[in-house]
């Protein structure tokens, strides 16, 4: 038997195309639909693996990315987490940090950069690891928040460290040596007393840290 005129509409990813063929037999309809089908399921599968890939540049996730961290240097620690992504202040005087006495340098927790060092480490009575100066510039970021408070983050993964006051030890009481090797991204408070030239008196910054978000490494 003949089949007629056969009207077949292919459905794909760009709109709608319809086919008018005159066929004189079903063999050829049947091969013209099959065809049509097999189009529209390649299209799907392209259009599948093209939309994966727009959302991995959209996420920031494609190979060429530098901020992502594969060096293992993470943490897994749920409070070091909680303490790094969501701004968590852990209980005062519960950090093993709080006591360390041994020389070294402390890093972040998250991306393993070096942020403080034993040498700027002070006994501030407040419950957190305090530091008065950063080990290098450009460690560590500083932001005003909205209680007025400047928060302190790690420049490199931006995890949340603490923040930073300015009632850390007087100048006086510090090695000059050390304060000669103030970074200069180091915020500019307590330094010197205006209009006068004996500054032993000025308090240095103060940075309150939590003990989770960091981790230290002795020195050998």
């Amino acid at each position: 038997m003949r089949v007629l005129t056969g009207l077949l509409f292919c459905a794909t990813m760009h709109g709608e195309c319809s086919a008018f063929a005159g066929v004189t037999g079903g063999a050829a309809a049947v091969a013209q639909g099959a065809a049509c089908r097999s189009s529209r399921r390649q299209s799907i599968v392209l259009s599948a693996e093209q939309q994966e890939t727009d959302t991995t540049k959209s996420n920031g996730l494609d190979d060429d990315s530098t901020d992502i961290d594969n060096s293992g240097a993470g943490t897994w620690n749920p409070l070091s987490l909680a303490v790094l992504r969501l701004g968590f202040t852990e209980p005062a005087w519960t950090s093993p940090l709080n006591y360390q006495k041994a020389e070294g340098v402390y890093k972040c927790a998250s991306c393993g950069t070096a942020l403080f060092s034993s040498n700027g480490k002070f006994d501030s009575g407040s419950g957190w690891p305090s530091f008065w100066k950063t080990v290098s510039s450009g460690r560590v970021e500083l932001k005003k928040e909205w209680d007025g408070r400047i928060e302190c983050k790690c420049q490199k993964c931006k995890g949340h460290l603490g923040h930073v006051f300015p009632d850390g030890p007087q100048r006086g009481s510090l090695d000059a040596m050390e304060l000669a090797t103030i970074p200069d991204t180091d915020p500019q408070i307590g330094y010197k007393v205006q209009n006068d030239s004996d500054s032993s008196f000025s308090r240095m910054p103060r940075y309150c840290v939590n003990g989770a978000a960091l981790k230290f490494e002795k020195e050998l």
